[in-house]
Parts: C-alpha cells; structure tokens; sequence
C-alpha cells in the first residue's frame, strides 16, 4: 500500500511538474497606459518621452498607440491596459489586441478635432474588444468618434460624446462588411453636419448588433438622428433607448433597408418620424425618465421611484443576441427591476440593480472564454492543474481573428 502511495505521488510531482511548464505557452503580452507617466505631453505641453518606458506598472506606455504597436509584435496579441487620464491622441486598433480603459467616466481619449477618426478599425475580427474609454472631439468625413471598415470587433462600456462627421456617422460609423457587437455604450451630442446617421451610421451590408445601448441628443442634418441604415445593411437593433435625437426624417432609426425590423426598443421624443421603413415589435415609446441625463455624468440611470418608476425597467429580451452580461458599470444584468418575481434585462446601458444584502453573493465580470487567460496571475498550483486536467484549452487565448479587405 505504501509502495502504491509512493509510485502515486512520484506521478502527480511528474504530472504537475509538465503541466506548469506548460503554462507559459499561453502567455501573452499585457502591457499598461498612464498619462501621468513621464513624458506625457498632455494640451500644450512639449513631448519628451520617456526613455525607460516598457509597459510595465512601474514604466508604463505614455501614449495608447505605442502600446498597441508593441502588444502587436506578438502573435498571440495580448492586452493594453489603459489607467484613468486624458489621452490625446488617435488610435488605430489591430486584430488580437484588446484596449480596455478603467472606464469610461475616468479614461477619455480627445481627439481633438483633428480631421481624424479618434478610432479606426480597419480588418479587426471578432475576437478583439474595446471596453471603458469615453471617446471625443472627433472631427472627419464619416466617423467621429469611430470609423469601423471591415471590422466585426466588441464595443462594450464606452462613452461617445461631442463628435461630427461632416458626411456620416457622427459618433460611429460602420461599413462594407464590419458586424460588430455595440453594447452597453452612450452615444450622447454628436452630430452629422452633411447627410446621416447622427449617433450611428451602418453603411454597406453587414449585420451589426447594437444591444443595450443609449442613444440621445444626436443630430443629423439628414436621415437618422439616432441610426440611420443603409441598404443591404441588416443589423440586429434591440433593447436599446433612442430618444432626444434629431433629423429632416427618422430622428429615432431610419432604415433605407426596407422592413427592417428592430425589437424591444424605447423610440421617443425624436424629431422628425420614430421610425422610418422600420418594423418595431415589442417596443415602447415613452418617455424613459432617466434619473440623471445630462452632463457632465452620462449614466443615464433609470429613475426607480416608485412615484417616477421608469418604463424601461425590466422592459427588454432576456433572450436577445450577445445579451451583456453586465451593465454600463459592471452591474449584473437580468435584475428584477420591478419585484414582480421575474428577472428580465432593462432597456438601455444601465440595468437598475439593488445589491444583495452583506454576506449574500452577487454576480462578478463574465469573461469571454478567450480571455481566461487574464486569470493565469491569480491560480494557485492546484487550480492550474484542475484546469489542465480539463484541457489546455480552457485557459488558452485564442489566437487572433482578422478579416480580409
């Protein structure tokens, strides 16, 4: 019996001895972005870069690009942590590289109106992500804020505010065949002084999702105030608020696809036409009495008074395509708003959600299955060999997906 032992444990040291060195395989490059580092140039101020930068916490990238550039040489892609600051500069995403902000109340990238995009996305597939920036004073032809050709990354937690577009797409312009998921975003004052689509403009013939998102207060000198969709473009419009926004026609949505049909939407208070060529089931169009709509905020949290108690709480599709699993701030989705014993997602970025009383649980960041490796710091030795007893694959990172032109 004892001999058995042995022989047993002789194994498992064999065992977790292949298996550790076997780890870093799935390492990746994960670098981070401060604009209080030394050399941040900030408005005004004379560049002088810092010559001991290498991304890590103690030396971090001063400009977003640089790093993106850096993580790219990587062919397993890896991860750009951006800290809270001002950035001021644009940016071109690449394929394999997530750009993740601390959020978009604190991490802001200015374009400052420099005839530019303030994020291109050129080739960019579905494995990559761009989450937590407020993105602003973009100023071009077509996409503000941001310019997607070709692209089928995730936007998720992102502010778009304060951006035109002389043509199209005053805070996003999505073309050819880009199908990116947009969730959990406010596209909030942007403009198109020329033709179309005011918050977002999906021109060419992908299939788009923009899911939970809140669109306000944008203008188009043409069609789409809030959307506007060409023909041949087909993308999935759910559980999202449009309301305050402004065209000649169609000031929620204006589709030039006909039929187009759109789901469990609040479209209100926009000027001229809700609707145009659109096909909306299981929508509201009231006023969503957000508790705070304004500047210099942006939440948009839903009013939960009972004497003021928003329409769309618990007002969306629980079973709606690429739902969020998460809010704007992190919350968890599908709460039970309204107390009526069923958990059914809110209409719009913001969920109404009551935490749990001390010493309950609550829901925690859902990750996708290609990004489990960011919990590689945090394993202990007996978790690693669980998860490898599994497979490999569990918490490998995907390699990185692009498209062609």
């Amino acid at each position: 019996m004892r001999r058995l032992l042995s022989i047993v444990l002789a194994l498992g040291l064999v065992l977790s001895f292949s298996l550790v060195t076997a780890v870093p395989v799935m390492a990746f490059t994960e670098v981070w972005v401060d604009d209080d580092a030394p050399g941040d140039p900030g408005p005004g101020d004379l560049f002088i870069s810092d010559p001991l930068e290498n991304g890590t916490p103690a030396r971090p990238f001063d400009e977003i690009q640089e790093a993106i550039a850096f993580v790219d040489l990587d062919l397993e892609g890896g991860i750009v942590h951006v800290l809270d600051g001002t950035y001021f500069e644009t940016i071109d995403l690449v394929g394999g590289v997530d750009v993740l902000g601390a959020g978009a109340g604190v991490t802001i990238i200015d374009g400052g109106a420099d005839s530019q995009s303030v994020v291109t996305v050129t080739n960019v597939g579905s494995g990559t992500v761009f989450d937590g920036f407020t993105i602003t004073h973009g100023s071009v032809g077509v996409g503000g804020g941001m310019r997607l050709d070709n692209s089928s990354l995730t936007v998720t937690n992102c502010i778009f505010t304060e951006n035109s577009a002389s043509l199209m797409g005053g805070g996003m312009y999505i073309l050819n065949t880009s199908s990116p998921v947009v969730a959990n975003c406010i596209f909030d004052d942007n403009e198109v002084t020329g033709l179309n689509g005011g918050g977002i403009c999906c021109w060419g013939n992908g299939s788009s999702t923009i899911i939970n998102n809140t669109i306000v207060n944008n203008t188009a000198n043409d069609n789409g105030g809030g959307i506007y969709v060409s023909p041949g473009s087909s993308p999935i419009i759910t559980n999202n608020i449009i309301v305050g926004n402004t065209a000649v026609d169609g000031g929620g949505i204006y589709s030039d696809t006909a039929a187009l049909p759109t789901s469990f939407n609040n479209v209100w208070g926009n000027s001229l036409n809700e609707y145009v060529n659109c096909v909306p089931s299981n929508s509201i169009s009231v006023d969503p009495l957000f508790d705070d709509p304004g500047p210099p905020a942006y939440d948009y949290h839903l009013d939960s008074d009972p004497l003021n108690f928003s329409p769309c709480i618990d007002a969306g599709n629980n079973g709606a395509l690429s739902l969020p699993a998460t809010d704007f701030e992190g919350e968890p989705r599908v709460f039970d708003g309204d107390d009526n014993g069923t958990a059914t997602v809110d209409m719009g970025a913001d969920e109404y959600y009551v935490p749990p009383p001390p010493g309950g649980t609550v829901g925690g960041e859902v990750y996708p299955v290609d990004k489990t490796a960011l919990l590689l710091p945090w394993l202990s030795l007996g978790l690693v060999l669980i998860l490898a007893a599994g497979g490999l694959t569990l918490i490998r990172r995907l390699k990185r997906q692009t498209t062609g032109n």
